[in-house]
């Protein structure tokens, strides 16, 4: 699909995701993670997909709604990001993967309402 809007959209940098050696340091900090007993409702999302979109909206500083198609929706990754951010989680994963909390200083833009 060839749109004026998937065009407009900000592509990832080659190998922007995590590694496999980042996603299992910080498996145990995800409460998603967690075993839990039988799901009911909706299927669950793939945690590591989220992690990583929300991971390239805080690096790139761009707007939700720009987020890469390969990505879940943006309201998906913007939801566990409050999420996370309000439980410390988010702290946790950037302060692991990154050893420093300055990527959460940076502000995320929010899409305009016009």
């Amino acid at each position: 699909m060839n749109t004026s809007a998937s065009k407009s959209r900000p592509h990832s940098p080659p190998n922007s995701d995590l590694t496999d050696e980042q996603w299992h340091r910080i498996v145990p900090l995800l409460p998603e993670m967690k075993e839990h007993g039988p799901r009911r409702g909706r299927p669950s999302i793939d945690i590591r997909w989220v992690v990583n979109s929300v991971m390239w909206v805080l690096h790139a500083r761009a707007p939700w709604s720009a987020m890469p198609e390969h990505y879940p929706p943006y309201q998906t990754a913007h939801r566990y990001y409050l999420r996370w951010k309000k439980s410390g989680v988010l702290a946790d994963i950037v302060l692991t993967l990154f050893g420093s909390d300055a990527i959460m200083d940076r502000p995320v833009t929010r899409r305009s309402a016009a």
